[in-house]
């Protein structure tokens, strides 16, 4: 197993934010002892919410759609954007003392093909909002771009992919989440694409400062430099006190984009584990780094699952199966909570598998997303296969459960909607296990031409899903679900 010491570095100076359309004091709320309802639950009512991205066709402007359970009357907002706006979404928490509740749940949105300046392009902005109830609207907090000494750069796209530990209902969090935010496309040392993570919090202040800010790359002493086109931070995922760190393209035993994940503890102790590089190349972990397979193109992580391990799930969308080019496969690891360390050998499947439902095919893209939620007292991992054609369908897509031999189109019994050519059904999945989710979220982005949709929830323990369709042609609704 390789392991390298930290490769974390803190910066110790704060960056200011950029504030836009702030007026008067905070956000306050009723005095209270911490944060007490789901990371989900935006407007505080003590349900779950659902944020859809929408980034739009080419060079066309996004927006994210947030749909509220607001007391049992729902209601639907949208937040309009540049193009990309919509990519990634998360929710964090700024609470740090009794009146910052209205700041337990802010919606986080990844914009990473803004251009912060002409000099700038495809730098990435990172926006986050909280849940006006007096203007019925989410109102802007603050934007920023790559703090730090070195700030933005052309192609980095800030906000390509973002991560927060998220609660469930009945936790209670009294100190401000940790914001993991990826820039894919960041050059290091002048080495193209190599990617990087920053890692901050956010402040209850009225002009919002960052705080705390680490910065993940690759290079000494975790690489002998860093790796060209690796992208680090293509996916991310936090939970169980860690964060995992997704490069699909890292040359793994020198096999361009065979891939990688970095899996590191949450904390700011120097002394504390270096990080775990994981990947097909490491011990106990099956199959072999081959070009392409893009290990890491989706992560999650399961807080729990076996006491003092957290479950992480790696989507592997370009694996080969037999003479099935980029059938895709998933892999299942243990990861000590308290080393990083992998926990007994890890696991791989596939449509082939025993306990999946399919076949692998040529293009099924099997594992280009993953996620979890609760059935009772069981835990179900989730996979997207948006690239599965149904029937004469191709890349209808579609979503299953790992051991349950169940799987789901959009013309299964009990799925809205019905399967078309280029739905791509699965292509990204919200929910987890760590917010008590009992229902899925699911991205149709290629639903009728690239309009896209949102089927919430599978027929599962009775559930009767719902399916929402976008109204924009190709604007993509449902690119990105969550938190």
């Amino acid at each position: 197993m390789r392991r390298r010491r930290r490769i974390l570095g803190a910066i110790t100076a704060i960056a200011t934010l950029a504030t836009i359309g702030m007026t008067g004091q905070a956000p306050t709320a009723e005095a209270a002892s911490g944060c007490r309802t789901p990371s989900s639950d935006f407007d505080a009512d003590g349900a779950p919410d659902v944020a859809v991205g929408i980034p739009g066709r080419s060079g066309k402007p996004g927006a994210v759609q947030v749909r509220l359970s607001n007391k049992g009357k729902p209601h639907t907002t949208t937040i309009a954007g540049p193009h990309g706006f919509g990519t990634a979404l998360t929710s964090l928490s700024s609470y740090e003392a009794p009146g910052d509740e209205a700041l337990c749940s802010q919606l986080v949105v990844g914009s990473p093909e803004e251009s912060t300046r002409t000099d700038l392009r495809r730098s990435g902005v990172v926006y986050t909002y909280y849940w006006s109830s007096s203007a019925k609207r989410f109102a802007l907090r603050n934007l920023f771009e790559q703090p730090g000494e070195s700030g933005g750069q052309s192609g980095a796209r800030f906000g390509a992919a973002l991560a927060t530990e998220q609660r469930g209902a009945g936790q209670v969090t009294s100190r401000p989440g940790t914001l993991y935010v990826g820039s894919p496309g960041r050059d290091i040392d002048g080495i193209p694409d190599t990617g990087q993570v920053t890692s901050f919090w956010i402040d209850a202040d009225e002009d919002p400062d960052v705080h705390d800010t680490h910065i993940t790359w690759l290079g000494e002493p975790v690489t002998d430099a860093p790796e060209s086109r690796a992208a680090l931070g293509s996916s991310l995922a936090a939970a169980g006190g860690q964060i995992a760190m997704g490069m699909p393209g890292f040359p793994t035993r020198g096999r361009a984009g065979a891939g990688a994940v970095l899996v590191d503890i949450v904390g700011t102790d120097p002394d504390r584990p270096g990080p775990l590089l994981l990947s097909q190349d490491t011990d106990g972990v099956p199959g072999t780094a081959e070009k392409g397979d893009r290990f890491g193109a989706a992560v999650h992580l399961v807080p729990g699952s076996t006491p003092g391990t957290t479950t992480l799930l790696v989507g592997s969308p370009g694996e080969d199966v037999g003479s099935a080019v980029d059938a895709g496969a998933v892999t299942i690891a243990r990861i000590s909570s308290a080393t990083a360390d992998l926990s007994g050998k890890a696991r791989t499947v596939n449509q082939n598998s025993a306990g999946m439902a399919g076949t692998s095919e040529r293009g099924d893209q099997f594992g280009a997303a993953v996620s979890s939620m609760r059935s009772g007292s069981r835990t179900l991992f989730l996979v997207g296969a948006p690239g599965e054609d149904v029937g004469k369908k191709r890349d209808a897509g579609m979503v299953q459960t790992i051991g349950t031999g169940k799987g789901w189109t959009q013309n299964s019994k009990g799925v809205p909607g019905h399967a078309e050519t280029g739905d791509r059904m699965g292509a990204s999945l919200g929910g987890s296990v760590a917010t008590g989710a009992t229902r899925s979220l699911i991205g149709v982005p290629g639903e009728n031409k690239n309009t896209g949709g949102v089927l919430i929830g599978l027929p599962i323990d009775r559930y009767r899903p719902t399916f929402v369709v976008g109204k924009s042609a190709g604007a993509r609704y449902g690119f990105s679900v969550g938190p």
